[in-house]
């Protein structure tokens, strides 16, 4: 398969920095002859890889790699470096090692490659522009995406109606230039957004057509413009059966699933079950945030960073409250990881089980409040009411390991959860009603 052409994102910088946080939360699938590789590569005791467990353990019709004790791959040295990589070089690696954080997408006649949030180094943009290392990403395409992605479909632009890639790419240039508007702050970029895509999504057929699509889309986008010209424009705050919903959505961004809970246990699938009503109901304290690996290490566990001996719990009201401020260095977070998820494609179609284009957008939106939540009970937790910027990069770390990866996402509920917050014109609500400010 030639180099094919690829697109990658333009704002966005990443190197691994050894937290060792994929090794240890992530589930790795392997192919046969992946495995058939790794067991022809002699591991034993000597080389420090445990030998009382197999390398390998059953995942539906094929294999993963096993994980320690504590949690680790089975390849994880003490010094967080991959047993594997570090012998063999980083070729001799399972595909989704080598891959992670990249996603790449077929997009038309080209590729696009986003990245995953729940890298730390991705979060806060350290290491080269990705740009500089096109021909990596690119032999990396060529491993993942059949010879035939240029016949790919492109998603439907709402649920039964058929889009190309023409107009999915006009579309995505008018939300990017929405929500690359500098003279505002970034939550008022995504209600003006909102509002015109969701009167997109009620158009006519006809009006969506190739012919007056695009002027249509312009229409909508200065309407919008207009209708909110700040953010004292949207004030009024979700209904109750809107925030409930939101909790539902954020109760899934925040299962962390691990290797560890893949045994399904009757006490995990009971402590799931719990924390979910409790979500649901948004009543007492809320239920403990997870603690990824690569998160603590990246946020907590360095100089000048206090933890609290005991983490306190924390209500749910305190999730509620108005932001002390908005600070500007925010906007370029949240710039980067909309700009990074759109231009990659990495938010509906078969990136995102199957979601029309309207629906995954809407989904997205939702990664603003739902990092904005997190971060003010990651504060609380420290009792603090002003947010840093660590809180929102750790917030985002932990709730993007399950966008578009966990498979609670694929269930028809969770769709029509999306869909009937927008329908009620919900979604700009939510927004504006967690990026308040006192």
């Amino acid at each position: 398969m030639p180099s094919p052409g690829l697109l990658l994102p333009v704002f966005q910088n990443w190197a691994c920095h050894n937290c060792g946080g994929c090794c240890r939360e992530h589930v790795i699938g392997i192919t046969a002859e992946e495995k058939q590789q790794i067991e022809a590569q002699g591991w034993s005791a000597a080389d420090g890889v445990p030998d009382d467990s197999p390398l390998f353990v059953p995942l539906g019709t094929g294999w993963r790699i096993n994980h320690q004790a504590d949690g680790a791959c089975v390849f994880l040295a003490p010094n967080g470096l991959c047993r594997i990589h570090s012998k063999f070089g980083e070729s001799a690696k399972p595909l989704a090692c080598r891959l992670y954080p990249y996603a790449i997408h077929p997009a038309g006649h080209i590729l696009t490659a986003s990245l995953r949030f729940s890298c730390p180094s991705v979060v806060q943009n350290l290491g080269p522009a990705v740009s500089s290392v096109r021909s990596t990403v690119e032999a990396l395409a060529r491993e993942v995406v059949p010879a035939s992605y240029r016949n790919t479909p492109a998603p439907d632009l709402r649920s039964g109606l058929p889009f190309d890639w023409p107009r999915m790419t006009r579309l995505l240039a008018w939300i990017e230039r929405g929500l690359s508007d500098s003279s505002i702050a970034f939550p008022l970029r995504l209600q003006r957004v909102l509002l015109w895509t969701s009167l997109l999504g009620r158009a006519e057929s006809e009006a969506l057509s190739d012919e007056h699509f695009g002027d249509l889309v312009k229409l909508l986008y200065e309407a919008a413009s207009r209708a909110l010209p700040d953010a004292a424009a949207t004030t009024a705050a979700p209904n109750g059966l809107a925030k409930m919903m939101f909790r539902q959505f954020l109760a899934q961004l925040l299962r962390h699933d691990t290797a560890a809970s893949l045994t399904r246990s009757f006490r995990v699938r009971l402590r799931l079950l719990v924390e979910g009503l409790r979500f649901t109901s948004g009543k007492g304290s809320i239920p403990r945030l997870p603690d990824p690996n690569s998160v603590r290490v990246a946020f907590v566990e360095r100089p000048g960073v206090s933890r609290p001996a005991v983490v306190p719990r924390i209500p749910f009201s305190a999730a509620e409250a108005p932001l002390v401020s908005w600070e500007a260095e925010w906007d370029e977070l949240f710039t980067r990881y909309f700009h990074v998820k759109l231009q990659g494609m990495h938010f509906c179609g078969a990136a995102f089980y199957g979601y029309p284009v309207l629906s995954g957008f809407y989904s997205l939106s939702l990664m603003l409040p739902a990092t904005l939540w997190t971060a003010r009970v990651r504060a609380a937790s420290e009792q603090r009411t002003h947010l840093l910027r660590r809180d929102l990069e750790a917030a985002l770390a932990t709730i993007d390991h399950n966008f578009g990866y966990s498979e609670v996402f694929s269930l028809p509920s969770s769709r029509k959860r999306i869909d009937q917050l927008a329908a009620m014109d919900q979604l700009g609500r939510i927004v504006a009603w967690y990026s308040r400010t006192a």
